[in-house]
């Protein structure tokens, strides 16, 4: 079998389709694309497919990856143009290759967040930049799980509305929205942030492939 790892864009209204339903997506997509794909066994058989790091919901992506085998060798260039024909508005295959990495690799990820006013931003970073940097979290359970997360990350400035933050994943894994809650919470502000991931790490800072 031939190991098959897809590289692609979610942007757009995609950003709003929760991470079951992007596997089903995908899954639909193979079997649109006639591609040899190796299928699960049992009573019912659908193409295997795993994403490296799920997306949360409403978050747009640059960097986004799903692994999958063919029963054959057929060429990379090949999958990326079957899988590019068929592919909806929202979707854009960057590159199709051999995986590189495992997605149990993944160290970090780095987001783009995007403010609607240069207040609510300014105001954003003086909370990144103060002495303790204080994140609350519901746990499943429902308890709140409080963190100081100050030197678990690093940020940025791309303009006056934007940011790039770059935060552990895997083992911990912080969520920038988090992080943006508790800043509300803590100045009783209500404000519209957009998310974008736009890319994955490993341990050295190499971008995952």
């Amino acid at each position: 079998m031939k190991d098959v790892r897809l590289f692609f864009k979610k942007t757009g209204g995609l950003k709003f389709i929760s991470h079951l339903d992007m596997n089903r997506f995908f899954i639909r997509l193979l079997r649109k694309s006639k591609l040899n794909v190796w299928h699960t066994e049992g009573f019912n058989p659908h193409p295997y497919i795993t994403f490296a790091l799920p997306l949360s919901l409403g978050f747009e992506s640059d960097c986004e990856s799903v692994d999958f085998k063919l029963l054959d060798d057929t060429d990379y260039g090949v999958v990326f143009e079957k899988i590019s024909e068929i592919a909806p508005k929202g979707i854009e295959v960057l590159r199709v290759a051999e995986p590189k990495y495992k997605s149990g690799k993944i160290a970090f990820a780095v987001y783009q967040l995007t403010f609607e006013a240069e207040t609510e931003f300014e105001k954003f970073c003086e909370f990144l930049n103060a002495e303790n940097v204080v994140v609350s979290k519901k746990t499943k359970s429902g308890a709140v799980k409080v963190n100081d997360i100050k030197g678990k990350f690093d940020y940025k400035a791309k303009d006056n509305l934007s940011l790039e933050i770059k935060l552990p994943c895997g083992n911990e894994n912080i969520n920038p929205q988090s992080i943006v809650n508790s800043f509300c919470e803590q100045n009783e502000l209500q404000i519209y942030v957009s998310y974008k991931r736009i890319s994955l790490l490993v341990d050295d800072n190499t971008i995952f492939e």
